[in-house]
């Protein structure tokens, strides 16, 4: 049982290694209309605290909108173009574009994400 727990401890730890981006690293998230709709890719990442995060329209016009009252963040983005936010503080950093989701009673559908600092 010990053994089990010790490989799973390794393999997070070597998963965050390698997934997490270091602080002052970027990550892109890209808005666009796909064959099943329009969606972020991805729509959940994971970063360490003092990453840079930008969303491009590559497809269509779209928002990137906070909710959830974490963060203050409201960009209309024409196709082609980027908005960056970095995240100083660790916390689970919820969005969405207004454009192609819903929000009912705080749950969102459609083109909605997740930025995850930690």
């Amino acid at each position: 049982m010990k053994r089990r727990l010790f490989m799973f401890v390794m393999a997070v730890a070597l998963l965050a290694v390698f997934v997490i981006p270091p602080a002052g690293a970027s990550v892109l998230i890209k808005g666009v209309h796909t064959t099943s709709g329009y969606r972020w890719k991805p729509h959940a990442v994971t970063v360490a605290v003092g990453t840079k995060v930008s969303w491009t329209a590559v497809t269509g016009s779209h928002t990137v909108t906070s909710y959830k009252g974490k963060w203050k963040k409201s960009t209309t983005l024409a196709q082609g173009t980027t908005t960056s936010f970095t995240f100083a503080t660790a916390g689970v950093y919820k969005f969405r574009c207004t454009f192609h989701s819903t929000l009912v009673n705080g749950v969102c559908s459609g083109m909605c994400g997740k930025v995850v600092v930690g």
